[in-house]
């Protein structure tokens, strides 16, 4: 339904209420359209009102908390992939294929994401995943000095939170709760 049919609906409800409102005046006995009892209606309105305001308040909350949680996991996901990329570079031209695999990785990642957006889950859900072949890229390399050793120990353990947070997100964002 879009905003327009929405708002007509609303529209269509209110004007209704309206007239059966008007039509109800002229129905009800003169005891209920006294002062008092139309006291008790505004106050019963308030707290409707009150109440309405509470909960979308409450809403309005958890949607922009869920926003500034998947932004800050996003942007940590990214700066975890630039500094692997980094230290692959520095690490030395035998690391290419490595880099490569992950540049690959990232580009099947944003079609996923994009394919959720826009194709549904089903579509993304066939999108293969490659964090485990970065990761024994990145094993199988083997360090001829000290500062390529402490590289290698340093991109692995990015690799390893790499997948981990992939994972968690993949399975908190498919859980049925």
């Amino acid at each position: 339904m879009s905003s327009f049919e929405i708002s007509v609906v609303a529209l269509v409800f209110v004007f209704g209420g309206s007239l059966l409102g008007l039509f109800l005046r002229t129905v009800l006995p003169k005891h209920h359209l006294d002062a008092e009892t139309k006291d008790v209606v505004k106050l019963g309105m308030g707290l409707v009102g009150t109440m309405a305001a509470l909960i979308l308040g409450l809403l309005v909350t958890s949607a922009k908390s869920a926003y500034d949680t998947q932004n800050a996991e996003l942007t940590q996901v990214s700066a975890n992939v630039l500094l692997l990329d980094r230290i692959l570079a520095h690490y030395g031209p035998e690391t290419n294929q490595s880099r490569e695999i992950l540049k690959s990785s990232v580009a099947r990642a944003l079609d996923r994401m994009s394919a959720e957006t826009h194709g549904g889950l089903a579509q993304a859900q066939q999108l293969p995943h490659g964090n485990e072949s970065i990761y024994e890229q990145i094993h199988s390399l083997s360090p001829r000095d000290e500062p390529q050793r402490s590289l290698k120990s340093e991109a692995l353990g990015i690799a390893l939170n790499l997948g981990q947070t992939s994972f968690l997100i993949r399975a908190t964002r498919h859980s049925p709760f």
